[in-house]
């Protein structure tokens, strides 16, 4: 990739920053790291569309720790009505090459808020927040978060371990979490979601068709609350943590109803 096909900016962070990431069609890229710099590298796969890297908005306040990337300078209202406006500003019939890709490279410890229509959202290194809406993008979390709040259509959402709290709503992609934090809370209709727990914690999961699993960490106890009207119930470990287990803080909580999915409940191996 030549430099016409990309526009790099970089700046001085004090530390931990606030990032804000609005796109329609464009990949985004988070990465953290020990570094204080944060990078902003816009790219598109044909230089014929430089002008699209040329019309995004790259905005960092230093006084303020916040950085804000736009791939669309006419978008500037595209988000403040919400999610749905995203969605429309996905602009199928525009031959001018669609959106750049969004690479980030910022502190460990920021926060990021991306909001994007049919991109692709992969997030590498740790971060104190991360908040990702999308319509049909895919989202991939490959290391430890604090804090994870997913919203998509059909998207998917992948995630490692995560420290606090999982919020997902989700239309019809799947959910997994490699490591489910103290809260999690997860909406599907359709999708399947597959959590691992290695600690306690509280975990409600609504779906209609969607299957669950959630693979529990050997020495924890287990406190289920589950139904299905056509799903089936499983479990391979007992499910008899009583309210003063509970009460030491080694069980886990879990919530589950679906209409015609299947609830599994195991040990993890």
């Amino acid at each position: 990739m030549n430099a016409s096909q990309e526009r790099h900016e970089v700046f001085n962070a004090s530390g931990a920053i606030s990032a804000r990431v609005i796109t329609g069609s464009g990949d985004v890229t988070i990465g953290a790291s020990d570094s204080s710099l944060v990078e902003v590298t816009l790219s598109v796969k044909d230089a014929a569309h430089r002008h699209l890297l040329d019309g995004a908005d790259v905005t960092f306040v230093q006084g303020e720790g916040s950085l804000e990337v736009r791939t669309r300078s006419h978008d500037k209202n595209a988000t403040i009505r919400g999610f749905k406006v995203a969605i429309r500003r996905n602009s199928w019939f525009d031959f001018g090459g669609g959106d750049p890709d969004v690479h980030i490279a910022l502190p460990e410890g920021s926060s990021v808020e991306v909001t994007t229509a049919s991109g692709d959202t992969e997030i590498i290194g740790s971060l104190a927040k991360a908040s990702v809406t999308s319509a049909s993008g895919s989202v991939t979390v490959a290391d430890e978060v604090g804090v994870l709040d997913m919203k998509t259509a059909s998207g998917d959402v992948k995630t490692s371990a995560v420290r606090e709290s999982l919020t997902c709503h989700s239309a019809s992609g799947s959910v997994r979490c490699a490591s489910a934090g103290t809260t999690t809370t997860i909406r599907t209709a359709s999708g399947d979601v597959n959590l691992s727990v290695e600690a306690p914690s509280e975990i409600s999961v609504r779906t209609v068709s969607g299957n669950v699993a959630v693979a529990v960490a050997r020495g924890l106890e287990v406190d289920i609350d589950a139904t299905s009207i056509s799903g089936r119930l499983s479990s391979t470990m007992p499910l008899d943590a009583t309210k003063s287990d509970s009460s030491g803080g080694d069980a886990v909580a879990i919530s589950a109803k679906t209409v015609s999915g299947n609830v599994t409940v195991s040990s993890a191996n």
